[in-house]
């Protein structure tokens, strides 16, 4: 039951090693761990080639910088396990990531399983130090029960496994710059009755000041976050059930997640920004239906939709407050 963990590596040489480690000490051992060097500028292929030489799993590939996604994409092409997971290079996993994965996989006879995930800062340790010794009761979910608000929702790649004949023929959209993951993992669960959760949190998010979604300033590829669930709802149009209607919930969120962002940036574009209020005006009941529990999302859409004006200034003015 050989399992692919595919990692694509693009200048980490600070986290590298210590996402290695994590993997190599896994309670599963039966892995190919494939490393995937996006035209990295650091000394991350040679931390790459020192682990290789030492521990057989390892393969190492190497390309010129295309992004996450075409990393990604290059280590589903090269895959040998009859399972595939993805970690990210700055990430942790826990000890039993591998192989309660895989035992829930093989226990629910579904072809895809997630888990919960924890967030971490640079100096955060003991990050799976809640564990239970065992495996938890699994959680299975149907597909026509599925909504993009469960706390379990299946939209990263990271936290999941499938089989590798589930996603043979499905690649990551190498024009998205975010939410290319949950594109992916909605193609997957398409082909699927349901999937599986493993209810404890198994893998640990490195919290990054840097990374496009965290960035307090608007760069044009934070526009792609609408993008991506514009494509979603294409996909799932016609799926009964709730994840038609909720994906329509989190598109509209998206359009006021983008428009703040862009507010006041040097990248302010007053043609993009009219575009983005005219689709959530489309999606109005969409709004409406979006959980009162999201209070802070909801009162960003609907201060969108009804005065966007106001809404720029008042973000403007929570920047500045902020910034002290």
């Amino acid at each position: 039951m050989k399992i692919s963990v595919i990692v694509p590596v693009y200048n980490v040489e600070k986290e590298l090693p210590r996402c290695i480690e994590s993997l190599l000490t896994q309670t599963y051992s039966n892995f190919e761990l494939l490393l995937i060097n996006d035209g990295s500028s650091d000394g991350s292929p040679e931390i790459m080639e020192r682990y290789a030489e030492k521990d057989p799993r390892i393969r190492t590939l190497h390309k010129k910088n295309g992004g996450v996604s075409s990393a990604r994409n290059r280590g589903l092409e090269q895959a040998k396990g009859e399972y595939v997971c993805f970690v990210d290079a700055d990430d942790v996993v826990a000890s039993c990531y591998l192989e309660w994965l895989c035992r829930a996989i093989q226990e629910s006879r579904l072809p895809l399983a997630i888990c919960k995930q924890v967030d971490f800062e640079e100096k955060e340790t003991d990050l799976f130090c809640d564990l239970p010794t065992e495996m938890p009761a699994l959680k299975t979910h149907k597909i026509e029960n599925y909504t993009f608000w469960d706390e379990n929702v299946c939209t990263r790649c990271v936290r999941g496994m499938m089989r590798a004949d589930l996603v043979r023929d499905i690649r990551y959209d190498e024009q998205i710059a975010i939410g290319e993951d949950a594109l992916f993992m909605v193609q997957a669960l398409l082909r699927t009755k349901g999937y599986v959760c493993v209810p404890c949190a198994l893998y640990a998010y490195y919290i990054r000041p840097d990374s496009a979604i965290h960035q307090s300033d608007f760069s044009p590829k934070q526009y792609s976050e609408i993008t991506t669930w514009e494509k979603i709802c294409a996909l799932v149009e016609r799926q009964p059930g709730s994840m038609s209607r909720t994906a329509e919930e989190r598109f509209v969120v998206a359009c006021a997640h983008v428009y703040y962002r862009m507010a006041g940036s040097d990248h302010a574009d007053p043609e993009l920004q009219a575009k983005i209020v005219r689709m959530a005006r489309e999606h109005w009941r969409a709004a409406l239906r979006v959980p009162n529990s999201k209070k802070r999302e909801k009162s960003k859409l609907w201060m969108l939709i009804c005065c966007p004006a106001a809404g720029r200034w008042m973000w403007r003015l929570g920047k500045k407050l902020k910034q002290g």
